[in-house]
């Protein structure tokens, strides 16, 4: 077997009774054996691996086929056949079998972990803590195959503590997820993986924890032909909101330009210094008008979104030059200090999601209640929340909210949430709901961090 030896650890043995005591005592990934030999014959000893060792390979050389050997070939779980003279093909099978061997591997390992997931949300259920839940979650998190590390950590004004679980790396080999369990995002779930299945297992596991703590976050649309459509369906309506949008931005934004300018004419007129900044005002507000279309022209083209970093307090104090006007008319809005920090968001679409909660916090509070919007920074994100004084939302439509027409009167189309999730899957970023227990309905933005230059 030199043909293999070069890529392979190759052990041979003269007879079937000396294969037989191999295998006994050792594991094998791939056996190989002829068919004729002097006491036991080749498939005598491939029979014998497969009952003693685990999954492995099995090969059975052979120039000519008798009826006996027709039939171990044909039946269920048959051995690889390579005929004589075998160079050539050889080291082919063993690589195509080892390949087809992992794939097969990787399959049972994905049905093992989904069937093992069935009682997951009993087990939940029953935990009173935060700190049973975060155990629960590791614990099946680590019996997930391709699961390299899976741990807690807790996230607080002084930093980041480790909560349950191992240390996480953030670089590594494989993928890295931080998602969160509760309904603050104070309690993130860390993994490291190599898989895609175990990346899909450990994202559904921190869902059902998030359910179990009361918090419905938007689903992906995934890229297949359904979501392509889908996708079409939340561009368009995308778009209409965003046009609104637009056309109430134009017209602050020329106001700005023509005060800017009648402030230039001004000192002109007096003789008065100060005019450089005033054109320099006015230029500043002439170039957002044209990235405003610039944006959405793009939009419109090609779907595309051009993220850049952008001042948090910028895109609060347009949400609140847009929607503001609207709240105060229907409750009280109270904007809690704001992190100096930038995001890293297409503007005008970002700031559609901002308005269109403020906009459904109002309409939801009582007259003379209050609408919240709080920022908090972690190490990678912003998370934003609105919280009203409303009902919350109704049950019937609690896991739809985020889906197209998930509405419960006549009046609205149902598709402000839905844009809303969808400009987040746009961002990478993150709307989720939940009913706070002093008040209504509060939904949370998570949205990445621009990076800074280091």
């Amino acid at each position: 077997m030199d043909e293999l030896s070069e890529r392979y650890r190759v052990e041979a043995v003269a007879t079937g009774g000396e294969a037989f005591d191999a295998l006994t005592l050792h594991q094998y990934d791939v056996i190989i054996s002829d068919l004729k030999m002097p006491d036991h014959d080749g498939i005598e000893v491939l029979e014998f691996a497969r009952n003693h060792q685990r999954d492995p390979v099995r090969v059975l050389l052979t120039g000519y086929l008798d009826e006996r050997a027709h039939r171990a070939l044909m039946c269920p779980d048959a051995p690889y056949k390579v005929g004589k003279p075998w160079q050539d093909e050889i080291e082919i099978v063993v690589r195509r079998g080892l390949e087809q061997r992992e794939l097969a591997r990787r399959l049972f390992a994905s049905v093992e972990d989904a069937l093992s997931l069935a009682n997951l949300d009993d087990e939940l259920a029953t935990t009173r803590t935060p700190l049973e839940l975060a155990e629960v979650i590791v614990r099946r998190g680590l019996m997930v195959e391709g699961i390299i590390a899976c741990g807690t950590i807790v996230h607080s004004d002084a930093g980041e503590h480790p909560f349950t679980g191992g240390s996480v790396p953030k670089v590594g080999a494989g993928w890295f997820l931080e998602l969160p369990l509760d309904a603050e995002g104070e309690l993130c779930l860390r993994a490291r993986g190599l898989t895609e299945s175990a990346r899909a297992l450990i994202r559904y596991m921190a869902h059902r924890a998030q359910r179990a703590c009361g918090v419905l976050e938007a689903r992906i649309v995934e890229a297949n032909a359904s979501g392509s459509r889908i996708n079409r369906l939340m561009r368009q309506a995308t778009l209409g909101a965003l046009t609104s949008s637009l056309l109430h931005d134009l017209a602050s934004t020329m106001q700005g330009l023509t005060a800017a300018l009648a402030g230039a004419m001004a000192l002109v007129e007096d003789g008065e210094p100060g005019l450089e900044e005033a054109i320099a005002d006015a230029n500043a507000t002439g170039d957002e008008v044209i990235q405003l279309f610039v944006q959405m022209r793009k939009f419109i083209r090609d779907g595309e979104v051009a993220r850049k970093p952008v001042p948090l307090s910028r895109v609060i104090e347009s949400a609140n030059r847009t929607a503001g006007g609207f709240v105060r008319e229907h409750a009280q809005l109270r904007i809690g200090e704001v992190p100096k920090v930038d995001i890293q968001v297409a503007e005008a679409l970002f700031l559609q999601v901002l308005a269109n909660l403020l906009r459904n916090a109002a309409s939801a509070s009582p007259k003379g209640g209050f609408v919240d919007l709080c920022a908090r920074v972690t190490d990678t994100d912003v998370i934003l929340t609105v919280t009203d004084d409303g009902p919350g939302i109704a049950a019937e439509i609690a896991n739809t909210m985020f889906d197209p027409f998930a509405s419960t009167t006549g009046e609205e189309t149902g598709l402000g949430l839905a844009i809303s999730a969808y400009v987040m899957q746009m961002h990478e970023g993150r709307i989720s709901y939940r009913r706070d227990a002093d008040r209504g309905a509060c939904f949370t933005v998570t949205i990445p961090r621009a990076h800074v230059a280091g």
